[in-house]
């Protein structure tokens, strides 16, 4: 082998200083997601199986759009349909969805959610809300609108630079939406 190939596969074994990024945003992000998530589920499983965050996220698709096949849930959720097919499983067992087949492709069934899954998500989404209201206790009404607002303008960029890599999604505007308190927010 020659020298220098075996010098790039040679295991480094003494700490290398690697600069911080420029912006400490993205950890900051991931520290109130992991944060949040963790405390999320840790309550959530107190409410029995199929309590885990991507169980909540799958179920608010399934309420949202009843038939989704396991492929497009695993599209919509951004993973693998190995675990699509994990978690709807659980979900099936708990009683909080059930398969139908598909009376247009024999080969994909249809998911929806039962009474149990619907009770089961909103107990879950009173959770996802006292946690929510409790992380934004330290920022006024106005802070709070912000950084929806800005959010989602990161969001659009990152979107926007999706859509010059593939060529397939279209960027919109963000438009305001009204809040039930009154209080505009910025969505897509």
């Amino acid at each position: 082998m020659p020298r220098n190939a075996a010098s790039k596969s040679a295991a480094i074994r003494e700490p290398v200083q690697i600069p911080e990024p420029e912006h400490g945003v993205a950890r900051a992000l991931k520290e109130v997601m992991h944060s949040l998530r963790t405390l999320m589920e840790g309550r959530m499983r107190a409410f029995g199986p199929a309590s885990s965050f991507a169980h909540a996220l799958l179920m608010f698709s399934l309420a949202r759009e009843p038939g989704l096949s396991g492929a497009q849930a695993a599209r919509r959720a951004q993973v693998t349909a190995q675990t699509m097919n994990g978690l709807l499983r659980n979900l099936e067992a708990a009683g909080y969805a059930v398969r139908e087949q598909n009376p247009e492709n024999r080969r994909a069934d249809r998911w929806f959610l039962t009474q149990a899954g619907l009770r089961h998500l909103e107990e879950g989404k009173a959770v996802a809300d006292e946690l929510t209201r409790t992380m934004l206790v330290p920022l006024t009404s106005t802070d709070v609108n912000q950084l929806c607002a800005l959010l989602q303008k990161c969001a659009h960029a990152l979107l926007a630079i999706n859509t010059a890599d593939t060529g397939t999604v279209q960027v919109q505007s963000p438009r305001p939406v009204r809040r039930k308190n009154g209080a505009n927010r910025v969505a897509r």
